[in-house]
């Protein structure tokens, strides 16, 4: 997750260590707290976080070899928990 994260975000070290210091989110429970991820970067990037949270799931489907289709009424935590279910079943 983090490296789909860093390949969408170029200053993503800085975005992710800014998340780290001034809020709840921590790197390494980013899988079991999406949440707090999706809700910190939305407070840092307003309505562009949508986007960034779109990227950053299109790209984690095409590490894991599955086609990604956007479906807008689902939530970035809904796009990661099925991409961990095929991730997990396929390895």
């Amino acid at each position: 997750m983090i490296e789909s994260i860093e390949d969408v975000l170029s200053f993503s070290k800085v975005v992710l260590n800014f998340l780290e210091l001034y809020s709840d989110f921590n790197q390494e429970r980013i899988l079991d707290e999406p949440w707090i991820f999706s809700s910190e970067l939305e407070d840092l990037f307003g309505d562009s976080a949508k986007g960034i949270k779109n990227l950053v799931i299109k790209r984690l489907y095409s590490k894991i070899n599955k086609r990604y289709r956007r479906d807008r009424t689902r939530s970035f935590e809904d796009h990661l928990s099925d991409a961990l279910k095929c991730f997990t079943e396929y390895y």
